[in-house]
């Protein structure tokens, strides 16, 4: 499911523009927003349930811009249900993109949350280019994810924070909606470009900080697209 599109159509529904007035009308932050229109996590099904239907929107038109934008009243009982089946089989393939529903259908722990590992890679070292294909799903304990529609996992590269104990081939798990703090190692975006560093705050100025004093730091200036698009809450690493 394009998250992008529900963000686009949230935008019509509340009759808003841009990722800052439709955190605001959602009662959000601007980042998780991002995070929906850029594809790293998408909207929670409850969480839009809550938001659509006291405006009276259809959630249909929400998730798929099919049909009216405005649910329509109907008390003839058959006619509903005739309704619902018409959109039955549509409404599963969509429901099945939810990695929560997954979770469900496939039977799985309770205790067990399902986030998407992405197949490129994150510098820790050089950017590297940003693409966000999905390889896998993760099973994590529930304990570890505080965010589960706002967390991801990325493989590192490179050998620029081998002293926060980041090494090359290491799975970062990341949350998007955690507000990044002087000193979090986070995933950021310079110029389209991602990388991980820890991130430095200081009179005003932001760097991006290697652990490895091989490294230079990222000094960010006015004139960079710079944002933090996740703070990295775990490592795993393989150890035989």
């Amino acid at each position: 499911m394009d998250s992008s599109k529900i963000v686009e159509r949230l935008e019509i529904a509340f009759n808003v523009n841009g990722n800052k007035e439709l955190a605001g009308a959602l009662g959000n932050s601007e980042t998780v927003v991002s995070n929906w229109r850029t594809g790293y996590s998408k909207p929670k099904l409850e969480f839009l349930i809550n938001k659509v239907e006291p405006k009276g929107i259809n959630l249909h038109w929400l998730l798929t811009g099919k049909g009216d934008m405005h649910s329509k009243t109907n008390t003839d009982k058959d006619s509903r249900i005739l309704k619902a089946g018409e959109h039955l089989a549509e409404a599963i393939r969509i429901l099945s993109d939810y990695p929560a529903l997954r979770t469900i259908k496939g039977g799985h722990d309770s205790r067990i949350v399902e986030i998407p590992l992405y197949q490129h890679a994150v510098a820790a070292g050089q950017a590297a280019d940003s693409t966000c294909p999905v390889e896998e799903y993760l099973d994590l304990p529930k304990r570890m994810v505080t965010h589960p529609d706002t967390t991801y996992a990325v493989k590192a590269c490179g050998d620029s924070m081998t002293g926060a104990g980041i090494k090359e081939g290491d799975i970062l798990i990341v949350d998007t909606s955690i507000e990044p703090q002087h000193e979090n190692v986070v995933i950021a975006s310079v110029n389209s470009e991602q990388t991980v560093k820890k991130l430095y705050i200081k009179d005003g100025q932001v760097s991006l900080m290697p652990s490895n004093h091989h490294y230079e730091p990222i000094e960010i200036t006015k004139d960079m697209d710079f944002r933090v698009q996740g703070v990295v809450n775990w490592v795993i690493r393989q150890t035989a």
